[in-house]
């Protein structure tokens, strides 16, 4: 199985829709595009309906708020009946952001440890879009917003070390780029061809460089990309490249 994680706004539904139209599922009940994301998000609706109640039972409801990982494993507890349920009708691909927060709380419940699809953007194009997004401005929701790209990175970084679960980084000025080698290692990841007229260049409306402060740790997100490795196949060697 693929969780696609990283901050929002940060190319999550690009690379589930790159997946899901490979013929890996992203879901059963997908919430349906919208104005703001003309190509839809590729989400079952029910994760993101548990992912949000661990978040706000964990207290990761507010602006500049954080939690430890055993809070957050605690706040999953009175939902583990419901994870339960969606894990067994799971399809091979899951995107949240959310994951950023919710995927340890997942792990005990599936059946192998799955494959992490970190997605990746500079911290000031995250804010800009995030901004953009919700209509919001100032300084305290760009706080707000830096504080969050943070913590969902340190995170996901602390998680996928300590659970040696096999992760790659997904650049999003990158991939908008066309680089090929990032499509490429993508779809070696995941043991598929991957169609690069799925990505819609034209979406991009946000760049910005990565400020000082956020470059060591945009770094090591960057690095798991050179520590993947190609997706199994039902013989247990690894699938073809595309």
């Amino acid at each position: 199985m693929f969780l696609i994680a990283g901050s929002g706004r940060s190319g999550t539904s690009a690379v589930a829709k790159l997946l899901h139209t490979a013929g890996l599922s992203a879901g059963h009940d997908l919430i349906p595009p919208d104005a703001a994301n003309a190509d839809g998000y590729f989400e079952e609706r029910a994760v993101v309906a548990v992912n949000e109640r661990i978040l706000r039972d964990a207290g990761l409801h507010a602006w500049l708020s954080t939690a430890t990982r055993a809070q957050v494993i605690e706040a999953a507890g009175p939902h583990l009946e419901d994870m339960r349920a969606l894990v067994a009708a799971a399809t091979p691909v899951w995107k949240d952001p959310r994951f950023s927060w919710t995927l340890e709380a997942w792990l005990p419940l599936l059946p192998e440890p799955p494959r992490v699809i970190v997605c990746l953007r500079s911290p000031g194009e995250v804010v800009a879009s995030t901004l953009r997004y919700y209509g919001l401005t100032g300084d305290e929701a760009t706080r707000a917003v830096e504080h969050l790209w943070r913590a969902q990175y340190e995170r996901l970084l602390e998680v996928i070390g300590d659970h040696r679960l096999a992760a790659t980084c997904v650049e999003y000025g990158a991939l908008h780029a066309g680089a090929g080698d990032v499509l490429a290692r993508l779809a070696a990841f995941v043991g598929r061809p991957l169609d690069a007229a799925g990505v819609r260049r034209e979406l991009r409306h946000h760049e910005a460089p990565v400020p000082p402060a956020s470059q060591a740790l945009y770094a090591r997100v960057r690095a798991l990309s050179a520590s993947s490795t190609a997706a199994p196949d039902r013989r247990g060697g690894a699938a073809p490249s595309a």
